[in-house]
């Protein structure tokens, strides 16, 4: 499986410190949102309105990181696939013409 990823390493290494500097992020949001419900508990909502604005610039840094783990994880595979596909079509048509006597185009799908 690593010899068919290996073309698409950089893709997967990106990915995944993406989601190394994305950690922090998402482990931050749960707390936020307990301070948030914490200050609103005690009444005090300019110390609320701080925690709602960390939350959401937080959360969107956190939605955008996801955005590209997601997008370079998902590009990654589909390269991987293709290189695949491309393999088993080319050792299809390798094959002699009396493979394709004795193999049906449905045992070969």
């Amino acid at each position: 499986l690593i010899k068919l990823a290996a073309p698409q390493m950089f893709y997967l290494y990106v990915g995944c410190a993406i989601l190394l500097i994305r950690l922090p992020f998402s482990l931050s949001i749960p707390h936020f949102v307990s301070t948030t419900l914490g200050a609103l508990g005690r009444g005090d909502f300019t110390a609320a309105r701080t925690e709602i604005l960390l939350l959401f610039i937080l959360g969107t840094i956190d939605a955008a990181l996801d955005f590209w783990c997601v997008f370079l994880f998902g590009y990654a595979k589909e390269r991987i696939v293709r290189g695949v596909r491309i393999d088993t079509f080319k050792s299809i048509l390798k094959q002699e013409i009396s493979f394709f006597d004795s193999n049906t185009s449905g045992d070969l799908s």
